[in-house]
């Protein structure tokens, strides 16, 4: 088996890089490290299911015959994969942009100092004319941005500013893109929020708190999406929209929720941007500002999130419900046949709890497959209810490993929520 993986606390060019290297090796397996950077955790609770990976969690190093290692050069940044390193039947690859640090020798390497290495996989991609889709673009756009401040570190090279380009002609989604990326800021954005703080309108409907704040901004300031979140946290606002209008003739829309607020993504697909629930953009040319804040009230109204219910997005749990009376040699036949990694324990409706495929794994190399499956659910697992709306479940699904959320009513199993039930729901497949 050939793996591709990177280091511990995976940032977004990480990620971009294992990704890509799944496309560009084919048959190769993602594994992710345990401990990934916040705004990673965020995107993998809904993006997952699209990519070819698996986590480090429960898998076995032994049955590797080939490495990839990506963003790193240094067997102690990887997660628990020491005991390869005097494997001499093993064939190494590495992609890198770090120039210091070396400890592992590969067969072939690919190391130049580019702002990310993401940006040497893209390349050979583009020469091999290897196919990907434009979510991945988008994956591999915040790989770029993410590891040189959006081409504004001096670590960015031409090299980045092209593939930029490139993926920006292959559908990159820079809303996406943007409703994901969290940076330090500078004196520049600082005096943005300081007019935030200073002449933002906050309106209260119905019990939820508004903040709405429009103002002309200066050119290439890149982390406005940054801004209009932490004043939603300073504030203790559901929602706040920020309209931006700047010197070239348009106006961007930025809009933050939570749980309880607004969806997002509804309203500035309606000004044709895009997003999901809890977070997105849109850019408005040649528009009045006014206008647009008028717009953005009345879409407001219109997209309630509390009108969204998860009844209405999720599925029967048959597939994934199993009795507790089931041994885990059963219960792992069953994960294999469904290409699952989660079950639902149950006796009759009454939710025990999940049983994660990581437990089968443990279970198969403790010689305990012929045990029952009570003894290795897990009873404290993230859940959501029918009446939950979907940004709740996203913040939920942020949580769960498995990608699966029980559906409780009342302690009984209602249903079950997907990673792939939300992506549809949230980008309106």
């Amino acid at each position: 088996m050939q793996i591709v993986t990177t280091h511990t606390n995976t940032d977004f060019d990480a990620l971009a890089s294992m990704v890509a290297c799944t496309s560009l090796y084919p048959g190769v397996h993602g594994v992710l490290p345990s401990h990934v950077m916040p705004g990673v955790r965020s995107f993998l609770s809904i993006h997952q299911d699209l990519l070819r990976i698996i986590p480090r969690k429960g898998f076995d190093p032994d049955a590797v015959t080939g490495l990839i290692v990506v963003d790193t050069n240094n067997w102690n940044r990887l997660d628990q994969m020491g005991s390869l390193a005097g494997r001499k039947d093993l064939e190494i690859i590495s992609w890198d942009h770090h120039m210091e640090g070396t400890t592992i020798v590969s067969d072939t390497e690919h190391r130049e100092e580019v702002g990310a290495s993401v940006t040497l996989l893209l390349e050979e991609m583009e020469r091999q004319q290897t196919p990907f889709t434009p979510m991945q673009a988008t994956l591999f756009l915040l790989g770029i941005y993410d590891d040189t401040g959006c081409l504004t570190f001096s670590s960015a090279t031409p090299r980045d500013a092209r593939m930029t380009a490139f993926l920006l002609e292959n559908g990159a989604d820079l809303n996406i893109v943007s409703a994901f990326l969290s940076n330090t800021i500078d004196d520049s954005h600082s005096q943005v929020f300081s007019d935030m703080l200073a002449h933002a309108t906050i309106l209260e409907q119905k019990g939820m708190k508004i903040g709405i704040f429009a103002r002309p901004v200066q050119s290439g300031l890149t982390l406005l999406s940054s801004l209009v979140e932490k004043f939603r946290e300073f504030k203790g606002l559901d929602v706040v929209f920020g309209i931006f209008s700047t010197d070239q003739d348009k106006v961007m829309v930025i809009g933050r929720s939570g749980p309880a607020g607004v969806d997002v993504g509804a309203v500035v697909r309606s000004l044709g941007g895009g997003g999901h629930p809890g977070a997105g953009s849109a850019i408005v040319k040649k528009a009045d500002p006014a206008r647009v804040c008028e717009q953005v009230t009345a879409l407001i109204q219109k997209f309630r999130q509390k009108n969204t219910f998860v009844r209405d997005i999720m599925s029967d749990a048959v597939r994934f419900k199993i009795p507790s009376s089931l041994t885990m040699a059963e219960a792992g036949d069953i994960m294999a046949r469904s290409r699952i990694n989660g079950l639902l324990v149950c006796e009759e409706d009454r939710f025990m709890g999940l049983l994660p495929g990581s437990a089968v794994s443990g279970a198969k190399k403790k010689n305990r497959l012929s045990h029952s499956v009570k003894g290795f659910i897990k009873t404290t697992v993230p859940a959501v209810g029918p009446d939950d709306n979907a940004r709740t479940a996203m913040d939920r699904m942020n949580q769960s490993r498995e990608g699966v959320l029980p559906v409780l009513e009342k302690g009984c199993l209602a249903g079950v929520l997907t990673r792939g039930g939300l992506i549809l729901h949230i980008y309106e497949i």
